[in-house]
């Protein structure tokens, strides 16, 4: 609302105060005299004869001056930059002339504009008005010039309340993605969170749009900025995963990946990570078939089917004995020797549990196998299936650790790379305010 004040001179209203008892000003209402017929060009009412219709009272004096105010609420037509939204300041131009007078009977002299009475508005802050007059020829009438008066409004918005509302909360909502890359891989909460943030950005965004001047000229900061902010959480949720897809894979990790992650990025980024690599090799790039069998640093070597039981026997005792540092086995051995079922024996020697070399057969050409040629057969399929068993244990679990210290790099690495983008992205947004 305005308090639009106009002055003019009307001849037609001239007295002599002498005449009248020294009468100087009369108070009519407006509706009584002549008004200038001064409307708002830039208007957005379909209705411009607001000031014609406006009941107040004039103030008229003896010597036909006219002094008429009154209260307005004008609509009018104004451009705006919202690049700056919502650190933004608005230019805005109230161009009011008369509407059928040129300038042979109205001139419009500089206005003046006072801001004294202007009550605080908690949106915008009124910065400067000017007013000056113009003197313009329409292409209608050419021959004609009609004077004009223009006020012009700077103001400023108030950006308290967009900062609270809006911008921290989005400051505060993209810092959580950090967060992302911190959450173990094994708490399976990563996506989730990361899902979560961008559809708070999202809301976010929705409320800005609401408040937002509908326009297509300029993207403001502010939606450049949540955006931008969207744009890194989806990534980072993208990331999340590739992380997750890492450290769940059960195949063998190639070498180039150990080199270049395990041992190149993990040193640059300050990372503590356990390699399987050591001086014999790889743990699973180790020989696990029939020839030997690791597990955990004991080595079982596997004996061959092709040679005699007994013998497999005693050369599987003398191996246990050397390499377990136990003789027990060696001594059953001894003691008892291993007997044939029919006739013959098969032993490990003679008199004295002295070892020997001598190997009994029954006679005849088929061999006969005694029970503890059967109980050391077991015992060596056994064995046998244990070792492989724990290897591919180990095998397995060491391939996983791989993977997850490979993942453990990698998401450091994202983390990395996601800080410096935010941090990036502040800097230009605060610089382009500015």
């Amino acid at each position: 609302m305005v308090w639009l004040t106009q002055r003019w001179r009307d001849e037609y209203l001239m007295w002599e105060p002498r005449a009248y008892n020294n009468l100087t000003v009369l108070r009519i209402p407006a509706s009584k005299i002549w008004l200038p017929d001064t409307v708002l060009y830039n208007t957005r009412q379909s209705n411009n004869d607001q000031l014609m219709t406006v009941e107040t009272l004039t103030i008229v004096k003896s010597d036909g001056s006219v002094d008429w105010s009154a209260p307005l609420t004008m609509i009018s037509e104004c451009s705006i930059n919202v690049y700056y939204y919502p650190f933004d300041q608005q230019e805005c131009a109230l161009k009011m002339g008369s509407w059928q007078h040129d300038r042979k009977f109205i001139d419009y002299l500089d206005g003046t504009a006072d801001s004294a009475t202007e009550q605080r508005n908690g949106e915008w802050d009124t910065t400067s008005i000017k007013a000056h007059s113009n003197i313009k020829v329409y292409s209608c009438c050419p021959d004609k010039e009609y004077p004009d008066v223009t006020f012009t409004i700077n103001i400023s918005r108030k950006p308290l309340f967009y900062v609270v509302n809006l911008i921290v909360p989005c400051v505060m909502i993209s810092m959580m993605s950090v967060l992302e890359f911190i959450l173990p891989c094994n708490s399976g909460e990563k996506v989730s969170l990361g899902i979560t943030v961008l559809l708070s950005l999202t809301v976010f965004m929705l409320v800005i749009a609401e408040n937002m001047p509908a326009t297509s000229d300029n993207i403001p900061v502010l939606a450049r900025y949540y955006i931008i902010t969207i744009f890194l959480v989806s990534f980072s949720t993208v990331m999340t995963v590739l992380v997750l897809s890492l450290h769940h894979r059960r195949s063998p990790v190639p070498r180039w990946v150990r080199h270049v992650f395990l041992r190149v990025l993990s040193s640059m980024l300050c990372m503590r990570v356990e390699s399987s690599k050591n001086s014999t090799g790889s743990l699973y790039d180790r020989p696990t078939g029939p020839a030997g069998v690791h597990s955990t640093g004991i080595h079982f070597e596997l004996i061959s089917n092709n040679e005699s039981l007994s013998a497999s026997a005693t050369d599987y005792a003398l191996k246990e004995e050397t390499l377990l540092g136990s003789g027990d086995i060696c001594n059953d051995l001894d003691s008892g020797g291993l007997h044939g079922r029919s006739g013959g024996t098969t032993g490990l020697g003679a008199g004295g549990g002295g070892r020997g070399n001598g190997r009994g057969d029954s006679g005849g050409g088929h061999r006969q196998y005694s029970w503890k040629d059967r109980s050391f057969r077991d015992i060596q399929n056994n064995v046998k299936f244990l070792a492989s068993r724990y290897a591919d244990r180990d095998q397995d679990e060491q391939i996983t650790s791989d993977w997850q210290n490979v993942a453990r790099v990698v998401d450091r690495f994202f983390l990395i790379i996601y800080i410096v983008c935010v941090i990036l992205m502040d800097v230009v947004m605060v610089l382009q305010v500015n």
